[in-house]
């Protein structure tokens, strides 16, 4: 019984302390952030709101939303940075290009012959390959998608 309360003990110990860890760098990290703030950077509110950083002093930070409308908020409202956004293979008018479509065609043809061939060396059925490919296939739509959503709500 006395051994059992010693576990007990020593095992919420050591979850308080992994807890109490965690959360201190979490803070750390939030600290640093807020800190690293500066003026142009896109910030994003615990609210979800997306701004430019146009003004901040030691307690606040106020964003610029859309052209002409600036909000003031309290710096522990900020919850990070927006990263810029890389271009990607597209052309200025926001279209794939064909050599792109048609490298990802020959791409995903390779793929499935190459699960194919894998599937039968193991014993498998090749419809997990197939399934695989398909996820990818749903993956990159997806992906293409919010990139679509992302440049047509800059402009």
């Amino acid at each position: 019984m006395d051994l059992l309360l010693i576990y007990v003990v020593i095992i919420g110990a050591v979850m308080l302390f992994m807890t109490s860890r965690n959360r201190k760098k979490q803070q750390s990290q939030q600290l640093m952030m807020r800190d690293a703030l500066a003026v142009g950077v896109e910030a994003r509110t615990i609210g979800g709101l997306v701004g430019e950083v146009v003004e901040l002093t030691d307690e606040h930070v106020i964003l610029e939303t859309t052209p002409g409308v600036k909000l003031k908020f309290v710096k522990t409202a900020i919850a990070g940075v927006v990263p810029p956004e890389t271009e990607d293979s597209e052309d200025e008018d926001g279209e794939e290009t064909d050599e792109t479509v048609a490298e990802l065609d020959e791409r995903d043809e390779d793929d499935e012959a190459t699960d194919a061939e894998e599937s039968d060396e193991n014993g498998q059925s090749a419809e997990l390959g197939a399934h695989d490919s398909v996820v990818a296939e749903a993956e990159k739509v997806v992906e293409a998608a919010a990139a679509e959503s992302t440049e047509s709500s800059k402009k």
